[in-house]
C-alpha cells in the first residue's frame, strides 16, 4: 500500500504498526538441525514478553569430555552452561558473562564463561568425578557470583546467596533480585552412561510493556507444558510449535539467533604472561627447583609445560 498524500507521519506510523502487528510470523530460517546447538530469542508483537530457547547438547558433551566428568557432574555443568547462555542473551548478547558458584556441595566450585558474540563458552568444576549417591548432594547452599564485561571493558559484578533448590532457581533469583528482571528460567539436562541425551532450556521474561497478569497467564501454562526437549524435533528443531503453545494468545516473532559452542582461551602465551607477573623471588624458586613447570587448564584439561631455560628467560633483565 502506498502512502496517501494526505496521510500524516503519525497516521503513517500507526498504519505501519498495525500492519506489522497483524502480519505473519517472522522466522529465522533455516533453523539449525536438531543435532546442532542453537539459541534464539523471540518477542511478542507488542513487546510484552520475551522468550529465549537454547539447545546446548554438543557444547555440554564436549565440555564434559574434556573434564572427564561423571554423569551427575555433567548434568550440573550442562545446567550452568545453558543458564549462563540464556542470562547473557537476555541481559546483553554482546557482553561476556561469567557465573561462579562457590558451592560447598560435593561438586565443589563451579564456573561457566560465555564470551561476547559467538566466541564460545567453557566451564569448570572442582570435582568432575562427583556422584551424588556416593559423595552426597552435589549442589548445596552457597554463593553465586556473576561478572559481566561489556565491549568497552567496563565490568559489572553482583552476587547473591543461593539455596540447593538448583541452578535454574538460583539464576531466576539472580535475574529478579540483582537485575530487577521478572523472568523464569527452566533447564532440562539428561545424562546417562556418559551420553548427553538432552541439554536445553528456556527463559521467559516480562518486559516493561507487559503486565503481571500476562506473565501469570504464561507461568500457569508452564505447569502443563510438555518438555522442551520433546518439542524440538527433526521437523521443528527450533521448537516453534512448542513455543506457540507456551505463548498461546500472543502474536510473536523470532528476532535473533546465536550459536553456542565450546571454546577455551588457554595457551602457552597466557601461561607465560601469568608467570612473568609473579614476584621475582617466586620465579627464582621455580628455576632453582630444576624441574619444568606444568600447568593444567581447569576448563579443558590441556597441559602446558615450561622448561627451566624458558623460566630463566623470564628472569633475564628487561632491555
Amino acid at each position: 500500500m502506498s502512502n496517501s498524500p494526505s496521510e500524516s507521519a503519525v497516521e503513517r506510523y500507526k498504519r505501519r504498526r498495525a500492519e506489522r502487528l497483524a502480519g505473519p510470523p517472522q522466522w529465522l530460517d533455516p533453523a539449525p538441525p536438531v543435532d546442532e546447538d542453537t539459541l534464539w530469542r523471540g518477542l511478542t508483537r507488542a513487546g510484552e514478553i520475551r522468550v529465549l530457547v537454547a539447545r546446548t547438547r554438543a557444547l555440554v558433551a564436549e565440555s564434559a569430555r574434556r573434564l572427564g566428568a561423571s554423569d551427575d557432574a555433567t548434568r550440573i555443568l550442562g545446567e550452568l552452561l545453558t543458564a549462563c547462555h540464556l542470562a547473557r542473551s537476555t541481559l546483553n548478547p554482546s557482553a561476556q558473562l561469567q557465573m561462579l558458584l562457590r558451592n560447598p556441595g560435593s561438586a565443589g566450585r563451579l564456573v561457566a564463561d560465555v564470551w561476547a558474540g559467538e566466541a564460545g563458552a567453557r566451564a569448570a568444576i572442582a570435582n568432575p568425578q562427583a556422584v551424588a549417591a556416593r559423595d552426597g548432594i552435589l549442589l548445596d547452599n552457597g554463593l553465586l557470583e556473576v561478572s559481566r564485561i561489556a565491549r568497552d571493558g567496563a565490568p559489572y559484578r553482583s552476587s547473591l546467596l543461593y539455596e540447593s533448590a538448583g541452578i535454574e532457581a538460583a539464576v531466576t533469583e539472580y535475574l529478579v533480585r540483582s537485575e530487577q528482571i521478572v523472568a523464569l528460567v527452566h533447564l532440562e539436562v539428561e545424562v546417562e552412561n556418559g551420553v548427553v541425551g538432552t541439554s536445553c532450556g528456556y527463559l521467559v521474561q516480562l518486559t516493561p510493556e507487559g503486565t503481571r497478569a500476562q506473565l501469570d497467564q504464561i507461568l500457569e501454562r508452564v505447569e502443563s507444558m510438555p518438555s522442551l526437549a520433546s518439542g524440538m524435533t527433526a521437523d521443528d528443531p527450533d521448537g516453534r510449535a512448542w513455543t506457540a503453545q507456551l505463548l498461546d494468545g500472543f502474536l510473536w516473532d523470532q528476532v535473533a539467533r546465536e550459536r553456542p559452542h565450546f571454546a577455551c582461551r588457554c595457551s602457552r602465551g597466557r601461561l607465560i604472561a601469568a608467570l612473568a607477573a609473579l614476584p621475582r623471588a617466586d620465579l627464582q624458586e621455580l628455576v632453582d627447583s630444576g624441574e619444568p613447570t606444568e600447568s593444567v587448564c581447569e576448563y579443558c584439561n590441556t597441559t602446558y609445560t615450561l622448561s627451566v631455560p624458558e623460566l630463566q628467560v623470564l628472569l633475564a633483565p628487561q632491555q
